[in-house]
């Protein structure tokens, strides 16, 4: 039998074997802890193997490090003759060797951290024939393959009970993206079919007898902690001949699945949420306007003034909005939005018509009335006013007449209702969300198109339903998504609740199909589904070494070592980290004289637009934007102007490009950070925490160094 003929087996680093009896079969973590790890490792192994065992990693914090961080340097920084370093190589060999140490039942889990925290972390084990003595194997050419898997530990069932059995989960990576994939019931160790392997290479090294030896290492990825935590899980195994067997068949294109989810998620993000957000900021305008009775009792309305201003800023975001829910209907609800188009629900049935009877429901006058007074301010109001539209419908109607969304595609200046100015704006009002008021800055209310309901709530769909909008509404459950149980409701004001049963007509009437033509979901929304099934999971992972021998089909399959220790990947602000040292050296000459020596080598690409509003900005102090948030009687609006770009002497428009001084910047950059993190202390408590200061004697801006 010839040695390529021998069954083969993984067992921890040959240098590590004296330690012990025998040689332990699983890998072993090795941690460095300087940038240049892989010349501190090839040095080690090239001049002292057996103080190996020195880093093999251990759990350790910031706060209580391990007791031996490192061997000596052992890098050759001097080149020595090759007697003198073969002599001392052998000098090394033949001391004792060091046990490795058994960690005590009650130490923590081994947690990795991130090249951020000046931590690396590599992967080590030895490929031997599996014959008396453990001789190394050496591969025979390309068809062999080395490397390790990352593997992670979790319930095999969903919501399984606290102390459940960890089974083992494959990184898979095919044609429908990545996700954790169950390893085979029956033995873990086995590959998973399309799993990733992670690159592994040879480390050569002497053994005791000054024979040439090898081992096989890998670089540990804990940067991508965040990429493997966000993966979704599939609980169902796949044996790795499915997957060979699938390959020669050729690539098949994944079945797309039935669903509304990803059109309504669009509604979401383009309509419903930004509506959403109106709304709360015009409940939160009238109620700070109310609070604030800031009467002129010379006779001028103040709080009519301010009123008018909040409102002609809801009204351009609210035609924004409505062509942006035009435009939904126009791709997924066609007939729905002829519908609209023509004022007449023939054709509609079911729960398309129940959506266009929402859209067409008409406000009270009286409301509307009261919305239009909200425009109103004596002097300055054009007349005749605008009309104020008193359904959706008709407000979709209007914002879908010819130039009026390309007016609002390409306006450069701020809505003013201003007469001279009617031209550029659409030729109506319909707030969304706003201010309702008598005209005179009396009682005011938040109103607008979200308190349109049906009477008596009648045809609103139920908040079960409503609560289900985040799973798939139709079809067959997503293959990497298993946890289709609606989550908990999120509480909701009842004006928002509105907006979420509008939310689900729209659902209701979407028809369900593949979704090719949708626009893809956003990544939070991917996330959130893939983390509903391990909410809470720190992740706790195990590597394993794979020999493969591509020649080899199912009677040969894969070779793998057993589980290397558990341990985790710690996140980039892991409270235990170790801190990286990082030097910032801040300018030194502070003065006028010094910082006019800086060079301005940054430039800021301005458009016309962006121009205009930088100088609008420009004109207002830090006071002007404190008096805008306080109470009556210290409130003070600050008029912006109605917009514009910049221009030049001629009335040619104009861009900027300027140019910064980086120090300036950095030291406002420093003063501001103190000045947030004081004001938020009263929120968060971190001050005592925040900075450490130590004295450095002779450290001057004149003349001094740094």
């Amino acid at each position: 039998m010839t040695a390529l003929a021998h069954p083969l087996t993984w067992a921890a680093p040959r240098p590590l074997w004296r330690g012990g009896a025998s040689p332990g079969r699983a890998p072993t973590i090795l941690r460095f802890a300087t940038d240049d790890f892989m010349d501190q490792l090839l040095g080690l192994l090239a001049t002292d193997p057996h103080s190996l065992v020195d880093h093999v990693a251990q759990p350790e914090t910031w706060r209580s490090p391990v007791a031996k961080l490192a061997t000596e340097d052992l890098i050759e920084r001097v080149p020595l003759p090759a007697p003198l370093r073969q002599s001392r190589l052998m000098t090394r060999l033949a001391r004792a060797p060091k046990p490795l140490a058994t960690p005590p039942a009650d130490a923590p889990r081994l947690k990795l951290y991130q090249p951020a925290h000046q931590r690396y972390y590599i992967a080590c084990a030895t490929l031997a024939c599996a014959v008396p003595g453990l001789p190394d194997r050496k591969l025979a050419g390309g068809h062999e393959q080395v490397g390790f898997v990352l593997r992670r530990r979790m319930p095999a069932t969903t919501n399984a009970q606290a102390g459940a059995p960890l089974v083992e989960y494959g990184y898979v990576k095919d044609a429908t993206g990545a996700r954790w994939q169950r390893i085979a019931d029956a033995d873990e160790a086995v590959l998973a079919p399309g799993e990733e392997r992670l690159p592994a290479f040879p480390l050569a090294h002497q053994d005791g007898h000054g024979l040439k030896r090898s081992l096989w290492g890998g670089l540990i990825p804990v940067g991508r902690r965040e990429q493997y935590l966000s993966a979704p899980v599939t609980r169902t195994a796949k044996r790795l001949v499915e997957g060979q067997a699938e390959a020669l068949a050729g690539a098949v294109p994944p079945v797309p699945r039935n669903s509304k989810l990803a059109r309504t998620t669009e509604f979401k993000m383009d309509f419903a949420e930004p509506w959403k957000a109106l709304i709360q900021a015009a409940m939160k305008a009238a109620d700070d306007i109310d609070r604030d009775n800031d009467k002129d009792y010379s006779g001028t309305t103040k709080r009519q003034t301010r009123i008018r201003a909040r409102n002609v800023g809801f009204q351009s975001q609210s035609w924004l909005l409505l062509l942006d829910l035009m435009a939904f209907l126009d791709r997924h609800l066609k007939s729905v939005a002829d519908a609209v188009r023509h004022g007449t629900s023939a054709g509609l049935s079911g729960a398309k018509l129940d959506l266009y009877s929402w859209l067409s429901i008409q406000m009270s006058a009286a409301d509307s009335d009261r919305l239009a007074k909200g425009f109103v301010l004596a002097g300055v109001s054009p007349s005749p006013a605008l009309p104020h539209l008193r359904s959706l419908a008709d407000a979709l109607r209007q914002i879908d007449a010819t130039g009026v969304g390309t007016l609002l595609e390409t306006v450069e200046t701020q809505y003013r209702d201003d007469a001279t100015e009617r031209a550029k704006w659409p030729a109506f009002h319909y707030l969304l969300a706003g201010i309702a008021s008598d005209g005179n800055g009396g009682t005011i209310d938040a109103q607008g198109g979200f308190r349109t309901l049906p009477p008596g709530n009648a045809g609103a769909p139920p908040d079960a339903e409503i609560d289900a909008l985040t799973v798939p509404l139709a079809g067959p459950a997503d293959p990497v998504t298993l946890d289709t149980a609606p989550p908990p409701p999120i509480p909701q004001p009842f004006d928002l609740n509105a907006v979420e049963k509008l939310t689900v007509l729209v659902a209701r009437a979407l028809d369900t199909s593949d979704e090719s033509d949708a626009r893809a979901m956003p990544f939070a929304q991917q996330l959130a589904q893939a983390m509903q099934d391990s909410v809470g999971d720190t992740g706790q992972f195990v590597l394993r070494f794979v020999h493969l021998n591509a020649d080899c089909g199912p009677i040969h399959p894969p070779t793998l070592s057993q589980p290397s220790v558990p341990f985790e990947l710690a996140s980039f602000f892991d409270s235990d980290a170790p801190a990286r040292p990082i030097r910032i050296t801040l300018p030194m000459d502070t003065s006028p004289a010094g910082l006019r020596k800086h060079a301005r080598g940054t430039a800021f690409v301005l458009s016309d637009m962006l121009c205009g509003q930088v100088q609008r900005a420009k004109g207002m102090g830090f006071i002007d934007l404190v008096l805008q948030v306080l109470p009556w009687p210290l409130h003070k609006d600050i008029d912006t102007g109605d917009g514009g770009g910049c221009k030049n002497a001629k009335g040619v428009d104009i861009g900027m490009i300027c140019s910064l001084s980086i120090p300036i910047i950095t030291i406002c950059a420093l003063i501001l950070l103190t000045i947030i993190i004081t004001l938020l202390d009263f929120i968060f408590r971190w001050v005592p925490f925040f900075i450490l200061c130590f004295p450095v004697p002779k450290l001057k801006g004149k003349g001094g160094g740094g």
